[in-house]
């Protein structure tokens, strides 16, 4: 088990259940003595099935009003799944959840029991928005947009101290005449998390709500937690790391090896249940040891390619009034490994978007890729064979009936989906990749079956079986636990320094920057962009 160290943020959307309002008195049940609170959710031997794949077998668990719980373990144990049970979503096989709220006799008006804030409900939102472009092309209403506005409803018509708080503390003000598919990933998870906290529901559950947070937003949101605590709303907390964790969760349940590994409170949770993380990392092969990346290979007699890969010429990047991008000259060169570093909002996600070609504006400005204008005859299919990608929104889209190899596979023919037969040597480098990152246990499965941190290995592999001459990585380390995050990265940096590949990522935590970037491009919204040379690992991004 690795060492839990260093909250992130989320990829989320909300799904909720309607109760009969429960009203709690002030400073009532978050004061009783732990022995005598009453029971507000309880698990008395439950097994839950995803798939043929059963979890958590025999689980009890007892969550007390007025309790705020963190759940942890690594990737795949069954964290989201046990949270998908508390909101309905997931069989339960064997046992019962006895929701306590619902029988309590306590007054009651309309409110929502559970909301929760996950990767699956950010797929599930991505999804019907694409459901619904489509069927404004068909119809010809392409004009049409869905605002933040619109999916907020009515949750800003009540407007108390507590929904104020939210509101300008995540700044949700200004998003509201923003189109969903505008919104960077940093905005979208500032509403979505607005969202779950203005339904006040009994319950919240966040699963990995810092996840793409600069560190202003995951200092605010610590502080909302902390307030949202004492307006009665209980929370439930998965996550990989324990940095950061707000005051107000107080107690642990720890998943491991499918089970319930140890639950209690948070200032018992031995650090002698958790293994110093180099001791449960495989070593990552070196580059001699990588006989699938052929030409790709860095070898001794190489110098740095002055060859320019990307070059932009005061690129401009706006919606309506908003000005994302404002004069912006880049140029990258073969063997530089970049960071793009800034605050939610400031355009990261769209400048990766105007290289990757799925952003319309990339043909109105001067972007030269390999040494090729955009917008001068070139398919959206020539630009994505060079470059292998990763974000959140790519993974939302990546939802497929079928195996995570398949995934991997199609990453040759730059596809969401496997249409074409494999060659055995390009079947034998995707196996290559899948050793290296370790996948071999759950390549095989079905991928929608796979956990997000699992999922997001896959998609790693499925961006580099090509050998792409540039590797974009938005928030690659995105709910991945320790050993995943760090054998990650160790196969990042071997990329970086023994391959012809160059790295573009995003990330705004120290601790998930690739060791190999060697420049930063800074971009502030509304302030001018400056670029360090040489990359200061020792910092914070900002």
């Amino acid at each position: 088990m690795p060492n839990l160290h260093a909250i992130t943020l989320c990829k989320c959307v909300v799904h909720c259940v309607i109760v009969p309002d429960v009203k709690f008195k002030q400073n009532g049940l978050g004061h009783k003595p732990m022995g005598t609170r009453e029971p507000f959710i309880t698990l008395e031997d439950v097994t839950l099935r995803v798939g043929g794949k059963w979890l958590l077998p025999g689980t009890n668990w007892r969550i007390s009003q007025g309790e705020n719980w963190i759940v942890l373990g690594p990737n795949g144990v069954g964290k989201t799944t046990l949270a998908n049970a508390l909101m309905g979503q997931t069989a339960v096989v064997k046992g019962r959840i006895h929701r306590h709220y619902e029988s309590s006799g306590q007054d009651r008006g309309h409110r929502i029991a559970v909301s929760m804030a996950g990767s699956e409900q950010y797929h599930r939102l991505y999804a019907r928005e694409q459901f619904n472009l489509d069927a404004r092309h068909f119809s010809g209403k392409v004009d049409d947009q869905t605002l933040v506005a619109d999916l907020m409803g009515s949750l800003l018509n009540t407007r108390d101290n507590t929904c104020n708080n939210i509101i300008n503390a995540l700044e949700l003000t200004s998003l509201l005449t923003k189109p969903v598919d505008a919104l960077s990933s940093g905005e979208m998870r500032r509403f979505l998390l607005g969202k779950a906290m203005l339904e006040k529901p009994l319950l919240l559950i966040l699963d990995e709500p810092f996840n793409g947070l600069d560190a202003a937003g995951r200092s605010t949101l610590t502080g909302l937690f902390d307030s949202l605590a004492d307006t009665g709303t209980q929370m439930m907390l998965i996550t990989h790391r324990l940095e950061e964790i707000p005051f107000c969760f107080k107690h642990v349940l720890h998943l491991n090896h499918g089970r319930v590994h140890w639950k209690g409170l948070l200032h018992d949770f031995s650090g002698s249940i958790v293994q110093p993380i180099s001791s449960t990392i495989p070593a990552v092969e070196q580059p001699g040891e990588f006989p699938f990346l052929g030409d790709n290979r860095l070898s001794e007699e190489d110098h740095p390619d002055p060859h320019i890969l990307i070059r932009m010429n005061a690129v401009t990047v706006r919606y309506g009034e908003k000005v994302v991008l404002d004069g912006l000259d880049w140029t990258v060169r073969t063997g530089e490994h970049w960071a793009v570093c800034g605050p939610n909002g400031a355009g990261k996600t769209t400048l990766l978007k105007l290289i990757n070609g799925d952003h319309p504006q990339a043909y109105a400005n001067d972007i030269r890729l390999f040494g090729r204008k955009k917008g001068t005859g070139e398919s959206i299919w020539d630009i994505k064979a060079d470059i292998g990608y990763l974000s959140d929104e790519f993974q939302a889209r990546y939802q497929k009936r079928m195996t995570g190899v398949d995934v991997i596979c199609s990453g040759f023919f730059d596809s969401v989906g496997l249409y074409r037969r494999c060659t055995p040597a390009q079947l034998e480098i995707a196996h290559h990749w899948i050793e290296t990152l370790a996948l071999e246990a759950f390549a095989d499965r079905p991928y929608r079956q796979l956990s997000f941190g699992r999922q997001r290995l896959i998609l790693i592999a499925r961006a580099m079986v090509k050998s792409p001459r540039l590797l974009i990585l938005d928030e690659p380390c995105n709910g991945l636990d320790d050993i995943h995050r760090q054998r990650l990265l160790n196969t990042i940096d071997v990329i970086g320094q023994h391959t012809r590949t160059s790295l573009i990522t995003v990330c705004h935590k120290a601790g998930d920057m690739p060791k190999c970037i060697t420049h930063r491009l800074q971009l502030s919204a509304g302030l001018p962009m400056s670029y360090v040379d040489r990359f200061n690992h020792s910092a914070e991004p900002p």
